[in-house]
C-alpha cells in the first residue's frame, strides 16, 4: 500500500532542510485574517506556521503576517501600498487586463515578491480561498498558475532551469530558504 502523499509544505521543508520547531508564529491566524479583511488559503497558513518571513531560492520572498504583531502591521501596510501602486492608472500595471484589485470581487491580493520588481498575487475569484489561482506580474507581463502558492514555490525549488512561474533560470541558485527569526538571521540548508 502506497503512503499518503506529502503536502507541498512538507516537500518544501524537505527540500530546504527545514526542521520542525525552528519557528513558531506569535499571532493567531484568525486575528491575521480579521486584520487583513480576508480568509487566507490553508496552504499559505500551513507554510507560514512553519516558516518565518523570508525567501525561497533567492527568487520568491514571502512576508509572514502571523510572525509577530509588527509583522502583521508591516504586511498589511505593504500590501495596501502595493495595491495603491497597482490601482494608479499612471503605472499601467492593470491596463489591458481583466484584473482588478481586492476587495473588488475576484480582485488581486498580494502574497509575495521576486526581489527584482515582480509580484505574486492571489486571484480571489472564489469564496473558497483554497481554490484561488496565482497571478504573477513582472512589470508589463502577467502570467497565471492554477495554484496553490505552495505549488509555485515547490516548482521553483525543484526546477533545474526556467520551467516555473517566474521563468528565470535558477539552476545556479541553491535550493534554500533564508529568513529572520527575532534578531537572528537563518539560512537553510545550513
Amino acid at each position: 500500500m502506497a503512503g499518503a502523499r506529502r503536502s507541498y509544505v512538507d516537500e518544501i521543508c524537505l527540500l530546504v532542510g527545514w526542521r520542525a520547531g525552528d519557528f513558531e508564529p506569535e499571532v493567531a491566524w484568525e486575528a491575521v485574517e480579521r486584520e487583513l479583511g480576508l480568509r487566507l488559503p490553508a496552504d499559505y497558513k500551513e507554510l507560514l506556521t512553519r516558516f518565518p518571513a523570508g525567501g525561497f531560492r533567492g527568487s520568491i520572498g514571502v512576508d509572514n503576517p502571523a510572525q509577530s504583531r509588527e509583522g502583521l502591521a508591516k504586511s498589511k501596510r505593504d500590501n495596501l501600498e502595493l495595491m495603491e501602486i497597482f490601482a494608479d492608472e499612471d503605472t499601467g500595471y492593470l491596463e489591458g487586463t481583466a484584473y482588478r484589485l481586492f476587495p473588488e470581487p475576484g480582485g488581486l491580493y498580494p502574497w509575495g515578491a521576486d526581489g527584482a520588481g515582480g509580484t505574486f498575487w492571489w486571484v480571489t475569484d472564489s469564496p473558497d480561498p483554497d481554490a484561488w489561482s496565482i497571478a504573477y506580474n513582472d512589470y508589463d507581463n502577467w502570467r497565471e498558475h492554477p495554484g496553490p502558492m505552495t505549488k509555485v514555490i515547490h516548482e521553483l525549488l525543484v526546477s533545474d532551469g526556467s520551467d516555473h512561474l517566474v521563468g528565470w533560470n535558477v539552476s545556479d541558485k541553491p535550493v534554500s530558504f533564508g529568513g529572520q527569526v527575532k534578531d537572528r538571521m537563518i539560512s537553510y540548508p545550513l
